[in-house]
């Protein structure tokens, strides 16, 4: 210290040291008590490693007397592995005491006296007390920073082992947006290498972040800002990532500040893939949506099936059905259409919703034709549900894309109205979404297409029990797989159709009379023809004609006539060529019966078609209405007796015969009979109608 004036005068040094020798004593007493109360342990030694100074703060340092140290080697706190490097301090030290500044404050360990390791800071200066060399040693213990610094170590170790580790995605940044840690896991989530993505902007390359709409994220709007300019955490912010290779995911993105520590103020990200969950998400909310649809539907089609059994007319089963489905979310339009008899056009029928102008300016076909690509013409030919699952990318509405998506046309399915095997139009739904019919949906409007099918062969099989009017056809078939055909042709015979029977699986029992052919012989043929499931000779007459029973399977004539609700009146085979005579409703379809007909035979041909008008019934009840009473079984026991011959005298079957060919016992048989019987006696003498 220096100084001037009577303060320059009052200071005083002594080996670089100044002090007030008014108060302080040159005689070093303020030296000794400066040394003796110092908390670091001094120790002084000769050149030999001899102690020949120690002050008080070396026993609560290393545990030894201070007086018991002096004499000995400074070895006895310094531990073995560390003996030789103070040795070389203290030879390097006396041979050029000015490297004493490389010794300055060293950390090392020293030995307590019970044995313990001790880490010291150690400090030594080379110096001479009257001409003898001299080495002094200041030992601060540092037992507590050491803890901290270990303590600190494994925080840190165990923060790098939780960032290894954790399941989370962690990145750390400055805050200007630098980022300076990123864990593996980050790395996975977000598709990049933390070694090449650290020290990088969080505007990296590496990805891009998009909100949950899809749309890219303003920098105000991104957790790192949020966090750093609110200093509040931002949590569970759900957004997309693009990532480098341009896979699209799901993430959680959390953020906090991080204020102070070694660097400034950071912010820590979180990132968690979500993408897992979103899609379970997503699967959940398709199928709540596809189970509030269905229920939507299963309504419209209760609704649909009530208007089904009240119709009377194909036209009101049409419109019902259009009107229901254009009104059921998420449809907005229907309509039905059938082929016409004088083209391959699919016309129209009903239509419900605002789609009028739509059908006018389109041509829709059955056939394979552009025209006939379409969901319609598709379901027709292929009889079952077609689908546009988006008319903006289906090639099947090229050319009137524009016009279906100015009417509001994003999706469309085709539904055939198939019952028996006979189409009898198709069912088309609009939507204004795309990919509205899944395949759950498309398996309801199948049921719902069927249920249609079913309902207009009923009315049209009502319609021609009551028509006054039919169209009467004459057609000839020559094909061998035809039972009357090979028939005729084999026992070169005549065959007169007298009447047949619906069996309870929907098969044809039918009676035959067989003239100028074996009865034996023409039941043996029948036994081998691939179409006879049964036969047997009812009766023989005086003539030799015989009356045969005849289970058909698969496909027949009459089946096909029966499912466009037409009847067989009478059928003539002679020579392998067999000629049917048949009623249908005038509303039936000429063309497609006479189509379906010629899928299944060869050699038909229409050889006549008139409409004409039934012959009167007179004053008794009427064929259709006199039987309305009887079940399905008592109508089958009273035909099937009818025709085995039950009535005539004498029988030709037995009520034992009968009820074998039904497949029931005779007492089931007699008692369907009998109640039959009644239900006719009772509409002939307890009707309206007076017989005179």
């Amino acid at each position: 210290m220096s100084g001037t004036g009577e303060e320059g005068e009052r200071a005083r040094s002594s080996g670089g040291c100044a002090y007030d020798p008014s108060v302080i004593a040159h005689d070093g007493t303020f030296f000794r008590t400066l040394v003796d109360s110092a908390s670091d342990a001094i120790v002084t030694v000769d050149e030999t490693g001899g102690i020949v100074f120690a002050n008080p703060a070396v026993e609560s340092t290393f545990g030894y007397d201070p007086e018991a140290l002096v004499g000995r080697s400074v070895t006895a706190f310094v531990p073995q592995e560390q003996r030789a490097r103070i040795r070389g301090a203290f030879e390097a030290l006396q041979s050029n005491p000015d490297r004493g500044a490389e010794w300055g404050s060293v950390e090392t360990v020293g030995r307590h006296r019970d044995g313990r390791l001790i880490p010291v800071e150690l400090s030594l200066r080379a110096h001479e007390h009257d001409g003898t060399p001299l080495l002094t040693a200041i030992v601060r213990d540092v037992s507590d920073r050491h803890a901290e610094r270990i303590e600190r170590r494994r925080e840190q170790d165990l923060i790098e082992q939780l960032l290894r580790t954790v399941p989370t995605g962690l990145l750390v940044l400055s805050t200007d947006g630098v980022i300076e840690r990123m864990n593996d896991r980050a790395g996975e989530i977000l598709g990049a290498d933390p070694s090449q993505v650290v020290g990088e902007s969080r505007e990296t390359d590496a990805w891009r972040l998009l909100d949950a709409d899809g749309e890219p994220v303003p920098p105000e709007e991104r957790v790192f800002q949020r966090a750093r300019d609110t200093g509040r955490p931002v949590t569970e912010v759900e957004q997309q990532i693009v990532r480098s290779d341009g896979e699209r995911i799901w993430v959680q993105v959390s953020g906090a500040p991080l204020a102070g520590g070694e660097g400034g103020d950071r912010v820590v990200i979180a990132v968690d893939d979500i993408t897992r969950q979103k899609e379970r998400e997503r699967r959940l909310r398709e199928q709540n949506e596809q189970l509030e649809r269905l229920d939507r539907i299963n309504a419209v089609i209760r609704e649909i099936d009530q208007a089904l059994v009240r119709a009377t007319t194909r036209g009101e089963i049409d419109e019902a059905v259009c009107d229901a489905l254009a009104v059921a979310d998420p449809y907005t339009a229907a309509w039905i259409g059938d082929v016409t008899a004088r083209s391959d056009e699919v016309e129209p029928r009903a239509t419900g919703g605002d789609i009028d102008e739509y059908l006018e300016a389109i041509t829709v076909t059955r056939s394979e034709e552009p025209y006939g690509n379409g969901p319609a013409g598709r379901a027709i030919r292929s009889r079952s549900v077609q689908v546009t699952h988006d008319v903006t990318t289906d090639g099947a509405f090229d050319g009137v894309r524009e016009t279906a998506t100015a009417h509001g046309i994003r999706s469309a399915a085709s539904v055939p109205l198939v019952y028996d095997e006979t189409v009898y139009g198709v069912l088309t739904v609009y939507a204004a979404e795309v990919g509205v019919f899944d395949e759950t949906e498309q398996d309801v409007l199948a049921e719902l297409g069927a249920t249609i099918g079913h309902a207009i062969n009923a009315v049209a099989t009502r319609q021609a029990l009551v028509a006054e009017r039919v169209t009467e056809l004459t057609l000839a078939i020559d094909d061998d797989s035809d039972f009357f055909s090979a028939l005729s042709a084999a026992e070169d015979c005549e065959i007169a159709f007298e009447g047949a029977t619906v069996q309870s699986d929907g098969a044809f029992r039918y009676y035959l009379t067989v003239a100028g052919a074996d009865p034996d012989d023409a039941v043996a043929f029948a036994h081998g023809h691939a179409s006879v499931a049964s036969a047997r000779v009812v009766s023989v007459g005086p003539d030799g004609d015989s009356l045969l029973e005849v289970s058909l399977e698969g496909t027949t004539a009459f089946g096909v006539v029966a499912r466009h609700g037409g009847s067989v009146r009478s059928v003539h085979a002679v020579g392998g060529e067999c000629e049917f005579v048949v009623e249908l409703p005038l509303s039936a379809d000429v063309r497609t019966v006479v189509d379906a007909l010629q899928a299944r035979f060869d050699g038909v041909v229409v050889r006549a078609q008139q409409d004409r008008t039934r012959a009167e019934d007179g004053p008794l009840p009427s064929r259709a209405t006199l039987g309305t009473d009887l079940t399905d079984r008592q109508r089958t026991a009273l035909e099937t007796a009818y025709y085995a011959g039950f009535f005539e005298w004498p029988r030709e079957s037995t009520g034992e015969d009968v009820a074998e060919t039904l497949g029931v016992s005779a007492p089931t048989f007699h008692k369907h009979l009998r109640v039959a019987e009644r239900k006719l006696l009772d509409a002939l003498f307890d009707g309206e109608t007076t017989v005179d």
